[in-house]
């Protein structure tokens, strides 16, 4: 069986679509490989790479396209997130009162048991 005979586009080396049929042929077993490289004296290795792109064209509906686009932040989620910001310091200052007004309670119960002074008078040392 002659590879010509199928195809008729072997003028048209460079085409997609002479390409794609010398894949078929070869990939559906009607003509060896032999034949295929000897017939339109082509190399094994673009016989290859035709037949891993031929494999790839056909497996490409199978996978997701993956776009690298910048997520833009609209003015919502800079306000969320601003509103996310200030709720987490609120906690932290709340935080803090209850820790300095512990540390008050504390000093004010230690000058009462041990009667000295604990704290810093206020003004300037001469």
């Amino acid at each position: 069986m002659k590879v010509s005979s199928f195809i008729d586009l072997k003028k048209k080396y460079k085409t997609g679509a002479f390409r794609w049929h010398v894949v078929e042929l070869y990939r559906l077993e009607l003509v060896s490989q032999t034949q295929i490289l000897a017939e339109l004296n082509i190399s094994l290795n673009s016989l290859r790479v035709w037949n891993r792109d031929y494999q790839r064209y056909r497996l490409r509906r199978y996978y997701p396209k993956y776009k690298h686009l910048k997520k833009m932040k609209t003015e919502a989620d800079e306000i969320t997130c601003i509103k996310l910001q200030l709720a987490q310091t609120e906690a932290l200052l709340q935080q803090e009162k209850l820790k300095r007004e512990a540390f008050e309670t504390m000093i004010a119960i230690a000058e009462k048991e041990f009667k000295i002074p604990i704290r810093k008078k206020s003004g300037p040392k001469r």
